[in-house]
């Protein structure tokens, strides 16, 4: 989960420095640069890039270099913990990106050659047992070093007695390359050669490269050298600007009703449903979706939406359970694998189980250039553009939108309907509102002035709480999961039905309560779910598309009217209501959304 780049070219710090920034989405807890001149120079420190921008010395005058940026996995994030890693000869610095599964058994065997350790990371074991398997080619060096190794990496190396040199191995974790003129870039994603150069390499599993000034020598497993075929970078939109907006996030947000445009514009132009047609359906008893967090959630639309409208057995699951839950899967089953980043280590492990059973996979990722995207048998692009901030928004928009046109899809091909679908995202597009900061002012008031512990009463922690029923519930689960994301307010979500199976049990004077009732039939229920929680004390907030009596709306806390649309694509709009919400209320207790603490965006590692 961590990010890693590579530079050999002419002013290699101030190259790794920019490298650094494209890829801190995917960590910052700390950083750090190697140099190779006559010996390995390593700078390196806790915090975010910014705080090694401020110490790196420009002035070396290196042609080479790997750099990091890190989500801590092993060791907490201090600087004997951060990037770069050198052997205790100085002999080879090491950038890692990945879990070294089996490196305590690695540490210990190094300890008993005589071999020290100064850092807590798994990482520092890869470095020392390069210097214990020295070979006369250092190619061969790495290649019997990573054959110890269990787990994923992508590693960047420098050996101190091979001048403007770089090796490279890679397995189950991102690595991709690009050389334009005397320049090659090495990096975790293809932004950091945003304007670089218009192609790139891209590592597969136990391969391995060695970048000098000449070329770029690729190998397999066997050290046996091998020819690679470049791809073509500009097919790729990739943009990493705030514009005008303070942060990612907020920026992100905007751009939904864009993106639900060209989703329109791309599956209509491309046909990308084309293949799943009566024919192909017909082979397939159930679907399964996958995936982790925002997008398990949007499975969990996908589930709702292929069962009620093309009545198909469905069922969504979260990656890191179903893997190991013994699934009953095999060439009868249809598994799509929902993932933003298409790096998620333990959707890519489904996948693999996925094919070893025998099922058909599809990908739905928003990266056409990952490695979900390679190992499927079949894509289905997001098309949200770069998501940079750590949490999602357009992508789950657009996610559930093409989870959404899909089932629509199939309800044609396997009940004979003529469902507009890409007319209806079309719509939905128009319909999607945006509140400002003002618009949120008494809500967020609550959320901020009651969440802060008193420490002479510590019943002022404030439980904060969403409800609500079918697809409004799969709305609570991720409303939920963005106000702890980026606020670090304790949150909890429940179904609307169940409350009084020991969930009232929570509800107190202290509590805020969201309601989300966008379902006519199912509109009473709720609102009998949220006069239980207000009438034990909880400041409900009820969201909802209907128009409420006077007397209904002046029961609650606050009484919030969505623009109304088709009720099965209301879960579009109400979470961007709380999104905002979240953005706000994060930005106004001085806080980064775009960085929030523990976490990274892409989650390389189990």
């Amino acid at each position: 989960m961590c990010g890693i780049t590579a530079y050999l070219g002419e002013n290699a710090e101030r190259e790794l420095i920019a490298g650094l920034k494209h890829l801190e989405y995917r960590g910052y807890d700390s950083a750090g640069i190697a140099i190779l001149k006559d010996k390995i120079n390593i700078t390196k420190t806790a915090g975010k890039i910014t705080e090694l921008e401020k110490i790196v010395k420009f002035d070396l005058g290196s042609n080479c270099g790997i750099a990091h940026t890190r989500w801590a996995t092993h060791g907490a994030p201090i600087d004997e913990n951060a990037h770069p890693h050198l052997s205790n000869n100085g002999q080879w610095a090491v950038v890692h990106n990945g879990i070294i599964e089996n490196y305590e058994i690695l540490k210990q065997g190094l300890k008993k050659e005589g071999l020290i350790f100064k850092s807590q990371t798994d990482t520092e074991v890869i470095c020392n047992l390069l210097q214990f398997n020295n070979c006369k080619d250092p190619v061969e060096t790495l290649i019997k070093t990573v054959k110890k190794l269990k787990g994923s990496y992508a590693l960047a190396c420098l050996n101190k007695d091979c001048k403007d040199t770089i090796f490279l191995a890679k397995n189950k974790s991102p690595l991709f390359i690009a050389k334009t003129g005397f320049q090659t870039f090495v990096a975790s994603d293809i932004i950091c050669f945003l304007g670089k150069a218009e192609e790139y390499y891209s590592l597969e599993d136990y391969e391995f490269c060695k970048v000098d000034k000449k070329s770029l020598i690729f190998y397999d497993k066997n050290g046996k050298k091998i020819d690679k075929k470049p791809q073509k970078l500009k097919n790729f939109e990739i943009s990493n600007s705030k514009g005008k907006y303070k942060h990612f996030m907020l920026k992100e947000i905007m751009e939904i009703p864009n993106v639900l445009k060209k989703i329109v514009k791309e599956y209509k132009k491309n046909n990308f449903f084309g293949i799943y047609n009566k024919s192909f359906i017909s082979k397939f008893n159930k679907i399964v979706l996958i995936g982790c967090g925002t997008a398990f959630h949007a499975c969990k639309m996908g589930e709702m939406y292929l069962t009620e409208f093309a009545r198909i057995n469905a069922s969504a699951y979260v990656a890191s359970e179903y893997r190991y839950s013994h699934p009953l899967i095999d060439q009868k089953t249809l598994c799509i694998l929902v993932s933003q980043s298409g790096e998620t280590a333990d959707t890519l492990a489904v996948c693999e189980m996925a094919k070893d059973c025998g099922a058909t996979t599809v990908a739905l990722t928003n990266v056409p250039y990952s490695t979900l995207a390679t190992k499927t048998t079949y894509v289905l692009p997001v098309c949200a553009g770069t998501e940079i901030a750590v949490a999602s928004t357009k992508a789950y928009s657009a996610q559930i939108s093409i989870l959404y046109m899909f089932a629509k899809h199939l309800q044609n091909e396997l009940l004979n309907q003529n469902n507009d679908y890409l007319a209806d995202i079309q719509s939905l597009s128009k319909d999607i509102s945006a509140p400002t900061k003002e618009d949120f002012s008494t809500i967020i008031n609550e959320l901020i002035n009651n969440n802060t512990p008193n420490k002479k009463d510590i019943q002022n922690v404030k439980h904060v709480f969403f409800i609500g029923r079918n697809l409004d519930y799969i709305t609570a689960l991720e409303a939920s999961l963005k106000l702890k994301e980026i606020t670090y307010i304790f949150s909890v979500e429940h179904p609307a039905g169940e409350l009084k199976h020991g969930f009232l049990a929570l509800i107190d004077n202290f509590s805020i309560l969201f309601a989300i009732a966008t379902n006519k039939n199912l509109l009473d229920k709720t609102l009998n779910g949220a006069y239980e929680a207000q009438s034990r004390g909880a400041k409900v907030i009820f969201l909802t598309q209907f128009e409420l009596p006077e007397d209904t709306k002046t029961k609650f806390f606050k009484y919030i009217k969505l623009k109304p649309h088709k009720e099965e694509l209301m879960p579009i709009l109400s979470i961007t209501f709380f999104q905002k919400l979240t953005y706000f209320t994060s930005v106004c207790k001085g806080l980064n959304p775009d960085q929030p603490r523990n976490l990274a965006k892409s989650v390389t590692v189990e």
